[in-house]
């Protein structure tokens, strides 16, 4: 059977397949004896069903950005939350390498809106799946129900993709449920209502907000009064919850006291914002980075004023590319944005190489003002000459329709050259070893070492990036150097993932891997392209 999934991704969507499996069955065992404490008779089930929504947003993240991506810098996993929220900003993104979300779906744009619904649905769930786990509480039979049917009806939406199907093919069908949504949603009212204590008029209220069809609106402003009252319900984050409910559809369903009492809880946070340690290959200190990026914004924002062109060298925007802002401590969040006037150099620099032009999306989604940043490069131009006119004419268009949101089209010239290369490469790099057997007993013979990676590479234990850097730093050793400039350009050749930019910055570093730089230039690029380029339709 092929893969049209990497490993890490197939891991993660058919553990969820399995916890959603285990969920329904829970739910469905008859039950062997009467619960002392009827809160905990659910709370495996509903933190089984918390689990399969997490780890089936996780699989679409990894497959997008890699397993790196769920965790935070310090090296701890993201919360459920951060998962869902990470999705969503993915998912939203529509960016070129989310096209496996839609493959083989004839009204993508419906597809993603769907998605983004149901996830934010799910992060509710997210935060009762703790309760479950942790704490031993879950909610009604009924309540269980809906949200198990939730996570199996949001996991049958992923499968819809081509792409995705064939890994879901063990999925539970939902749980027959006799009641009406709104009656549930009535009788969980009635309970707010008639409870005695703070924390079970909270389980219902949470109950009411995962059943309810349509969420509220404006989420970002009641999402954390519920995760406030989860854990020390306050009086006023329950009555904002209930005005909230009030303004909903269900509004005429709520009529309920206001709670007094509080929990005390302390929560102990972990710093989320601590740097990785610096890879050994690289020279140079992340001081050093950031002064010369300094050093080359103000220069080019200094010779702008004096109508003139200076933007910084390819090289930088390779290095910063390589390198991203959170990662040298330029911005402390990796979702943090800059002011134009600190990325338009690096945009103008990509725009304005002769050849293959350099990566410049990645600096285009951090600038929080992209009006203001296509103003900045429509005055470079003026100064520049001849330099940015081929850069321009592809970049203008496409700035327009981001700003506006409008996706672009995959028969876009362009875009499809793009696309069709990075499918190029993805192929190639399957063939690796069969390439390798080739040159058994020859002169361009890999060592044992090589072999043994190229083999990891294959099982997805290793990037085109690690084996790029080892490459570079002479740990595989070859017959002549030629043979290791071929391996270097051919690797590269390989390249597709934003694991492999360290790598590539690597091979570009070294002058004696000249014949490989097209390559490199060509995948950064693709790389860029892919993983932060337009929307696409």
């Amino acid at each position: 059977m092929p893969m049209y999934l990497k490993r890490d991704a197939i891991r993660f969507i058919e553990a969820s397949v399995s916890a959603i499996s285990m969920a329904v069955a829970a739910l469905g065992m008859p039950r062997r004896y009467d619960f002392r404490e009827e809160a905990a008779e659910n709370a495996i089930a509903i933190g089984l069903a918390g689990v399969a929504a997490e780890l089936s947003m996780s699989a679409v993240i990894v497959q997008a950005q890699g397993e790196d991506a769920l965790k935070f810098p310090t090296g701890f996993y993201k919360t459920g939350s951060h998962i869902v929220d990470d999705f969503k900003k993915l998912v939203g993104s529509q960016v070129p390498k989310m096209m496996f979300l839609t493959q083989g779906i004839e009204e993508p744009s419906m597809h993603i809106a769907k998605l983004l619904e149901m996830a934010s649905k799910l992060k509710l769930l997210t935060k009762l799946r703790a309760g479950g786990l942790h704490a031993g509480r879950g909610p009604s039979m009924d309540v269980s129900i809906a949200c198990v049917n939730d996570v199996i009806a949001f996991i049958s939406l992923l499968g819809t993709s081509s792409r995705i199907k064939s890994y879901i093919d063990t999925l539970p069908k939902p749980i027959t449920i006799t009641k009406s949504y709104d009656l549930i949603v009535d009788e969980l009212i009635q309970k707010v209502a008639q409870s005695n204590t703070t924390l079970e008029k909270v389980s219902s209220l949470a109950s009411v907000y995962l059943v309810i069809p349509e969420l509220p609106d404006d989420e970002p402003e009641w999402f954390p009064a519920f995760e406030r009252a989860l854990v020390a319900p306050q009086e006023n984050d329950i009555s904002f919850l209930l005005d909230t409910l009030e303004k909903s559809r269900y509004g005429s369903l709520i009529k309920v006291s206001k709670g007094k009492e509080s929990i005390p809880v302390t929560i102990q946070k972990g710093n989320i914002h601590a740097l990785p340690i610096e890879p050994q290959y690289l020279k140079k200190s992340f001081r050093d980075i950031k002064d010369r990026l300094y050093a080359d914004i103000g220069t080019a924002n200094g010779r702008l004023d004096q109508k003139q062109f200076d933007a910084p060298p390819i090289e930088s925007v390779y290095e910063m590319f390589a390198f991203p802002y959170h990662v040298i401590g330029i911005t402390q969040q990796e979702d943090e944005q800059l002011s134009a006037t600190e990325t338009w150099p690096l945009v103008a620099s990509s725009l304005s190489y002769s050849g293959t032009l350099g990566p410049y999306w990645y600096f285009v989604r951090k600038t929080a003002d992209l009006g203001q940043l296509e103003s900045y490069i429509n005055r470079a131009a003026k100064y520049a000459g001849k330099t940015l006119k081929n850069g321009i004419k592809e970049f203008k268009p496409y700035i327009e329709k981001m700003r506006k949101e409008i996706p672009l089209s995959k028969n876009d010239k362009q875009i499809s050259v793009l696309l069709s290369e990075y499918e190029k490469s993805g192929e190639k790099k399957k063939k690796l070893i069969d390439l390798s057997k080739k040159y058994i007993g020859k002169e361009k013979e890999l060592c044992q070492e090589a072999q043994d990676d190229l083999q990891k590479l294959m099982e997805e234990e290793l990037h085109v990036g690690d084996l790029l850097i080892k490459l570079v730093e002479n740990v595989y050793s070859f017959q002549t150097e030629e043979s290791q400039k071929y391996w270097a350009r051919t690797l590269c050749e390989c390249a597709t993932e934003l694991e492999d930019a360290r790598g590539l910055y690597a091979v570009i570093s070294e002058t004696n891997f000249s014949s490989a730089y097209t390559a490199v230039r060509k995948a950064f690029r693709i790389i860029d392209f892919i993983n932060y380029g337009p929307k696409l339709e």
